[in-house]
């Protein structure tokens, strides 16, 4: 598992944007939050996500935040332990102090997910987005 999205497929798949440039926000919201609480020793940086946020979403009316929501959610439909076990290895990539998605949203830990992988549920359940 590397920090270089050309080894790791994890990395490139979630880095690249969406159509829609708010569901590319919604994304990388979600993505900031599930890795910064689910690694080993990450910690969330809630005003970098905020400042994110409102900077690109906030703007938005309540059925174009819907859209973005629904494109963000579905981008995500499938996150497993594996995706997160490589996300947790490249977090610097994506989230840290120059990070592509939203630096220095998320402290960069250990690298490794904080629970053990459980191959009867191997699907992480993701919150809908609500817009906070």
């Amino acid at each position: 598992m590397t920090n270089d999205p050309n080894t790791n497929y994890f990395l490139k798949k979630y880095s690249t944007p969406l159509d829609d440039p708010a569901g590319t926000a919604v994304r990388n919201i979600m993505l900031a939050r599930v890795t910064g609480a689910a690694c080993q020793s990450s910690r969330l940086n809630k005003a970098k996500i905020k400042a994110y946020r409102d900077r690109m979403i906030g703007p938005l009316t309540p059925e174009q935040l819907k859209a973005a929501a629904f494109e963000g959610g579905s981008a995500l439909r499938r996150f497993n332990y594996q995706d997160l076990a490589y996300l947790c290895a490249g977090i610097d990539y994506q989230f840290g102090p120059k990070g592509v998605l939203i630096a220095g949203a998320v402290s960069v830990g250990e690298g490794e997910p904080k629970y053990p992988y459980d191959p009867r549920n191997p699907y992480f359940r993701l919150p809908e987005f609500t817009g906070d």
